[in-house]
């Protein structure tokens, strides 16, 4: 498995993979918060964009999970919620 959580700086966009698996559709939470989600509905991953002014996790599956990966990965990203 690659690296549950990925950030990159020059877009300034963080990723939280959560499953395996090849994303079939995207739900937009808002302009900041994408969800991944496979073909049978399972959560793969959410993608937050404007990652370095903070994550928030209001409305996102898995949030107490999406945190502790996110503290985890030693990241200075702030998680609100």
């Amino acid at each position: 498995m690659t690296d549950p959580v990925v950030f990159d700086a020059q877009s300034d966009a963080l990723y939280v993979r959560l499953r395996e698996g090849a994303s079939a559709r995207q739900a937009f939470l808002d302009d900041s918060r994408i969800i991944d989600y496979s073909a049978d509905g399972v959560v793969l991953g959410v993608e937050f964009l404007g990652a370095s002014d903070g994550v928030d996790l209001d409305d996102v599956p898995f949030a107490p999970t999406v945190a502790n990966l996110i503290h985890d990965s030693g990241l200075p990203i702030k998680v609100l919620a």
